[in-house]
């Protein structure tokens, strides 16, 4: 029972990853606002772009171990820091969501209006993972042209079931920590935008499904957390995906539920690849902590290189 809270938790607070250096780029948002986006070039024709997971940022460990590793093979890396997440709060109140993918448009788009890279690749991480395969599976985005492939890790892309599974049980120890630092976001902008939503009942929010419904609903427009959960999941877009995608799930992932292992979609497509690993917990996969690459890392290349070569 705890080996999968153990396999997630190990990792990602007792691993350290040396040598990655990144360079900031401020870019601006159609909408008054910016995304950091952090470099870590080799000089390469080759990129990927790295999405983190919920309350992360480019220096996650996990972005920073698979940064190192795609540099050492050749890629050059833009680890983009959704809105809020690069260590300076966003301008705008709302900041990003599951299925924010106007900002990956966004981003691609800038990459791709560059001449420097001819292969474009995207990884990304839990619900980094869940916009990377929504904003591939859309049908809406003209950017997406310029994808080779992509690799999708830990991701509960069955937000209907998923999304309450978070707040219950051992799951707690995770999402306790995410509705603080959420709400002291919001708290830090609430001087800049008074009553635009209700503060007192986003601040007592109990847990995420709670903040979800007082801040995320109303200012993105979702008719209630139902909405939400159907429209942001990838889930509902994995039938448009046309560009390769390998989505890695470990089998005792603790925050995912059975309907996040789509066996039938990928078994239906011809480009969506399911990979469901024995171990690994969630964004673990590291069997030895003193190892320079993990298994993940050494994964990912593997396909990435693979798919260079088709």
């Amino acid at each position: 029972m705890y080996t999968k809270h153990l396999q997630t938790i190990i990792p990602n607070v007792y691993r350290r990853v040396e040598g990655v250096f990144y360079q900031r780029e401020r870019i601006s948002t159609w909408d008054n606002d910016f995304i950091d986006l952090d470099w870590s070039k080799v000089g390469s024709p080759k990129l990927v772009l790295l999405l983190h997971g919920f309350e992360g940022s480019s220096e996650r460990v996990y972005a920073k171990g698979l940064t190192r590793m795609l540099n050492e093979h050749g890629f050059d890396v833009c680890a983009m820091n959704l809105r809020g997440c690069s260590g300076e709060d966003n301008i705008q109140l709302y900041s990003y969501h599951s299925g924010k993918t106007d900002d990956v448009d966004w981003v691609v788009q800038h990459i791709a209006a560059t001449p420097s890279y001819s292969e474009i690749y995207m990884v990304g991480i839990s619900l980094g993972g869940n916009l990377t395969m929504k904003y591939l599976g859309e049908e809406l985005w003209d950017s997406v042209r310029h994808i080779q492939a992509a690799v999708a890790v830990s991701v509960p892309v069955h937000y209907e079931t998923s999304f309450q599974h978070l707040i219950k049980g051992w799951n707690k120890i995770y999402e306790r920590r995410f509705t603080k630092q959420v709400k002291e976001k919001v708290r830090r902008k609430m001087p800049r935008y008074p009553g635009v939503v209700d503060y007192n009942r986003v601040l007592a929010a109990r847990n995420l499904w709670e903040f979800t419904a007082a801040f995320t609903v109303p200012i993105h427009g979702f008719k209630d957390v139902d909405d939400y959960n159907k429209q942001v999941q990838a889930y509902t877009y994995l039938g448009g995906i046309r560009t390769p995608v390998l989505l890695i799930n470990a089998d005792n992932d603790p925050l995912l539920t059975k309907e996040c292992y789509p066996l039938q979609q990928a078994s239906d497509s011809k480009f969506l690849d399911l990979e469901i690993t024995r171990n690994g917990g969630h964004v673990g996969f590291c069997e030895d902590l003193n190892e320079k690459h993990n298994w993940l890392e050494k994964r990912i290349i593997r396909y990435l290189l693979q798919r260079e070569e088709i």
